[in-house]
């Protein structure tokens, strides 16, 4: 199986993402990165994995809890940083065990869009939506492959924007600060502050389309790395230009995952249609229309997107109130999520993915033991119960223990497992 991962990987083109021949930027190919260092985006664990239900199908599942990590960079998949990500050969497996060539598949949580670059290569057509207007500009920045003379305008674009930007930081020359970016003196350094508002300013003068979305979304990619760290002796040590350098080698970065996609992705096959959207109510979307829902819905009471990416929000200036108003699962201190809009939430989530699907689709969810009303809920039994009740047939799942690694999961989840589940359910026919 490893060997044949690994001519596939070539194949594809993928080991662009990851190196390649050094030169100029020119339209066929993008230069490679010169400083980056390598950093695991995905944990990987491993453990005995229960399953339940038709062996076969479950036997299938279990190949989804067995993540490729050299798939972890390959692509666009690494560009982003992103809370709570399925992992590339998850999503991989699934789309080639569960749907054919030409179909139509969907993820109405896409977060940073890591199923919606594996439909698009594998030659699927691709649906994403999620609440958070973050995700979708990731997601779409992640699959739109530019072209090249597109990814090449992206890098030299990245570049003369990081060179005027490290340029004016290096003699101190102050930039015009935003009133909204006057309280950021918490997150950064002031220098380094001064130069992410200068390359802000400055990819704000380019064209607004796809390159110049890609250009925010390379900044915003950049912005935790130079935040106040704990240790302060650290990130005093971030020299002026040091920004603006990762911002254009991010760019390169972006630039060679899009032409490995481009690659690898079939003629004629149309690039994703994402957008913003409530998954409880997908009404844009035509009944009986997808032949597979592969997603990771929020786990309960594990994460507040709005506030985890709070920095990304401000600094690319995306609205957050409708987030916070509709977003799904949401972690409420140490009560992990109110169990009544929980449990309604789940139900409408559901049966929106019912309505869409095909009779005898897959819907293959990915979901994780939560935190409700300050207690730990079972995921796959509350997830299929609802969708008996939905006209949903629970074929198989698969689960595996993940161990928390904060005090708080730790008490809540004292004497029983936490477990991430993989569920398959089928719209009977």
């Amino acid at each position: 199986m490893e060997r044949v991962r690994k001519r596939d990987r070539k194949a594809s083109g993928e080991g662009a993402a990851r190196g390649g021949p050094k030169g100029p930027a020119d339209p066929s190919r993008v230069p490679p990165l010169r400083v980056q260092r390598r950093k695991q985006a995905f944990s990987v664990f491993g453990g005995p994995v229960e399953r339940a239900g038709d062996a076969e199908s479950a036997a299938a599942l279990a190949e989804l809890l067995a993540p490729d990590p050299g798939l972890a960079r390959a692509l666009t998949h690494g560009f982003h940083s992103y809370a709570g990500r399925m992992h590339p050969s998850t999503a991989r497996v699934a789309i080639a065990r569960f749907s054919q060539p030409g179909q139509n598949v969907l993820d109405p949580f896409c977060g940073s869009g890591t199923v919606l670059v594996e439909a698009l290569a594998a030659g699927r057509i691709a649906v994403g939506s999620d609440a958070s207007p973050l995700a979708v500009i990731i997601a779409r920045v992640r699959s739109t492959t530019l072209g090249p003379e597109g990814r090449q305008r992206l890098v030299e674009d990245a570049r003369r924007i990081a060179e005027t930007a490290a340029e004016r930081a290096r003699k101190r020359l102050r930039p015009e600060i935003p009133k909204w970016a006057r309280g950021e003196k918490d997150r950064f350094f002031s220098h380094v502050a001064l130069e992410l508002y200068g390359l802000r300013a400055l990819i704000g003068e380019t064209q607004e389309d796809d390159v110049g979305l890609a250009l925010r979304a390379c900044l915003s990619s950049i912005l935790v790395k130079f935040m106040r760290g704990s240790d302060e002796a650290e990130a005093r040590r971030i020299g002026r230009g040091v920004p603006s350098h990762f911002f254009a080698s991010r760019a390169e970065e972006l630039a060679r995952g899009l032409e490995a996609l481009e690659r690898r992705t079939p003629a004629g096959t149309p690039a994703p249609q994402i957008r913003v959207a409530d998954a409880r109510d997908l009404g844009m979307l035509s009944a009986d229309g997808f032949d597979l829902i592969l997603s990771s819905p929020p786990y309960a009471g594990t994460y507040d997107y709005g506030e985890h990416h709070d920095v990304r929000f401000l600094w690319l200036g995306l609205p957050r109130a409708n987030l916070d108003r509709v977003q799904v699962g949401a972690r409420d201190q140490g009560l992990g999520t109110a169990a009544q809009r929980w449990r309604a939430d789940r139900r409408r989530w559901l049966s929106e993915m019912a309505r869409v699907a095909r009779r005898g689709a897959a819907i293959i969810l990915q979901v994780g033991d939560g935190v409700v009303a300050g207690a730990p809920e079972d995921a796959t039994r509350a997830v299929e119960e609802e969708a008996r009740r939905l006209g949903l047939d629970p074929v198989a799942r698969v689960s595996q223990a993940r161990p928390p690694h904060d005090h708080r999961l730790r008490q809540i989840f004292a004497g029983r497992p936490r477990r991430e589940h993989i569920v398959l359910l089928r719209k009977k026919g």
